[in-house]
């Protein structure tokens, strides 16, 4: 019998032991870094923080965990045995008059959030205690952070916590796991499901705990006897408030009150009658809204799917970038097609706005041409918004770095000059003037207008619109090289001249690999290994230069 005696009052001494406790950060291993770590505190119980520091200056008692911001700062633990009450201390850290608010979550859920605080400029030394009760039994996972998700900084200290035994029933929880607060749906959305997670609940029709009431927009009480997700008709340009609260089997609320509130809208789709009107919109209200475009523009460059599926438009009026990266327009469309049916959100990348398409739209009419305005760089650089995504042409513009060697690569500057200085980006690195040497002397340029955070820059679609059509950038008239590609350890070179004649070979760095006079309209290249090069010609004062490949 005083064994049984002894056996009852280990088991319950070991119950009380594992089902309070504290923590006094003691054995806290956080730095003056923000980190993410872990430590093992009092009763044996490993704690997790992530992007966390130490106290520093602005201690409670001693060592103490401060949190950073809301996105990915927050201290973790799984405490065995149950929880009564759950308690800690906090204070504002630092100077900053961010408002701070932390939030409780149990076992994943978001249950008890603190007073708002922390808005006065300077220190503040106030002590703040938050007590909850959380009454749920078993291993309960707990962790404290800010609320939300931003990355502002809202630092504050964190110690004391405490925690006593569970007792009694577990408290009924109720969350709204979708969708998140302040969500705004795209306008063909014609219904949303409010996704619930109920615990310690047992909701039926009459069977169980209670069901669960709830109300859209104040109106009528919906009675609904089921955990399964609650779908609303919603329509676009309106806003909606759903309430949801647990009630036990007579319609009553369940005592202490558990009710969840969600709020959600649906976005208008602005509908406005060319490119020209929807920049201006987007000027006068920000980016983000929905547009259907009732022009037909026309596709200037269509870049493939493994390039974000995207279009270069333009109407009349003004050009816009299409950028499709989920492949929502599925019409096979060309350079040259009109679109019709374009509906799309807008954003911004790189300071270029563009157009996120909503669904699929059409081709209305193939073969159309755009005949790029003449413009200077001066033009554009004053008023890169009027030409952003638009074709144009810069007339008698020069490449100022062209050597006869250097190459194009891709996502590379290269000034071009009409008088005034532009950078040519080589942004398509599917275009086939990569690898192609970047040509000498002036020529009209036919160029897409793009930027990056407000410096103004060109693209151009292909080597046509790039290269010369004069011959400076082939001067040796008649000249042949060949084989290319070369498999062999000779190189001939032919031209109408046949003329003395020298090369210079250049690797794709530009390092000088091969100096040689052509003998016999040859030249050796047996000590060249495999891969690309560039071949400078002269003959008679006259240079060309050519890729060659050996292999």
């Amino acid at each position: 019998m005083k064994k049984l005696y002894f056996l009852l009052f280990t088991f319950f001494s070991l119950s009380t032991i594992y089902s309070q406790g504290s923590e006094d950060f003691t054995n806290s291993t956080a730095t003056a870094s923000y980190l993410d770590g872990s430590f093992v505190g009092n009763g044996g119980i490993t704690w997790t923080y992530g992007h966390s520091r130490n106290e520093d200056i602005y201690a409670i008692n001693g060592k103490g965990l401060m949190l950073r911001r809301a996105s990915d700062s927050y201290l973790e633990a799984t405490i065995p045995g149950g929880i009564g009450d759950f308690t800690f201390e906090y204070r504002k850290a630092f100077t900053g008059t961010t408002e701070r608010q932390l939030e409780l979550l149990v076992n994943g859920v978001a249950i008890a959030t603190t007073a708002t605080f922390g808005t006065i400029s300077g220190e503040e030394t106030t002590i703040y205690t938050f007590t909850h009760t959380v009454n749920q039994p078993g291993n309960v996972t707990i962790r404290i952070k800010n609320i939300g998700a931003t990355t502002t900084n809202r630092q504050t200290t964190i110690d004391n916590i405490s925690w006593t035994a569970f007792s009694g029933t577990p408290i009924p929880s109720l969350l709204i796991t979708a969708p998140a607060n302040a969500t705004t749906f795209n306008p063909n959305t014609t219904s949303v499901d409010v996704v619930l997670s109920i615990n310690n609940f047992n909701v039926a029709n009459g069977t169980g705990d209670g069901h669960i009431h709830y109300t859209v927009n104040g109106g009528a009480v919906v009675m609904k006897y089921d955990t399964d997700p609650i779908s609303i008709p919603v329509t676009p340009g309106n806003s909606y408030t759903v309430y949801v609260e647990l009630v036990d089997n007579s319609h009553n609320p369940i005592a202490p009150a558990v009710n969840q509130t969600v709020t959600f809208d649906v976005a208008d789709l602005t509908v406005v009658a060319d490119l020209a009107a929807l920049r201006a919109d987007v000027e006068l209200n920000g980016i983000g809204k929905y547009y259907q475009v009732s022009s037909n523009p026309i596709i200037t460059f269509a870049r493939p799917l493994a390039n974000r599926n995207q279009k270069y438009i333009q109407d009349a009026s003004a050009g816009i970038l299409i950028d499709d990266l989920s492949g929502t327009i599925s019409t096979p469309m060309v350079a040259g097609d009109a679109i019709s049916g374009l509906k799309g959100q807008t954003s911004l990348f790189g300071g270029v706005l563009q157009l996120l398409p909503l669904e699929n739209a059409t081709v209305a009419s193939s073969g159309n041409v755009i005949t790029p305005q003449i413009v200077t760089a001066a033009d554009i650089i004053a008023n890169i918004e009027t030409y952003e995504s638009e074709l144009v042409q810069i007339n008698n513009a020069s490449f100022t770095t062209a050597d006869g060697v250097v190459a194009f690569a891709t996502s590379q500057n290269y000034n071009l000059n009409d008088g005034t200085d532009i950078a040519f980006r080589t942004l398509f690195s599917e275009a086939d003037y990569i690898g192609q040497i970047v040509p000498q002397g002036a020529g009209n340029r036919v160029v897409l207008v793009a930027e990056f955070n407000g410096v103004p820059q060109v693209v151009s679609r292909s080597l046509a619109e790039v290269t010369l059509s004069s011959s400076s950038f082939n001067a040796i008239e008649g000249l042949t090289m060949y084989p290319n590609p070369l498999k062999g350890n000779t190189l001939y070179l032919t031209s109408t001249a046949n003329a003395a004649m020298s090369v210079q070979i250049f690797d794709v760095l530009g390092k000088e690999v091969l100096k040689s006079n052509v003998m016999n309209n040859a030249v050796s290249v047996s000590g060249l290994n495999a891969g690309v090069y560039i071949v400078k010609i002269t003959e008679e004062g006259k240079t060309a230069s050519r890729k060659l490949v050996i292999q």
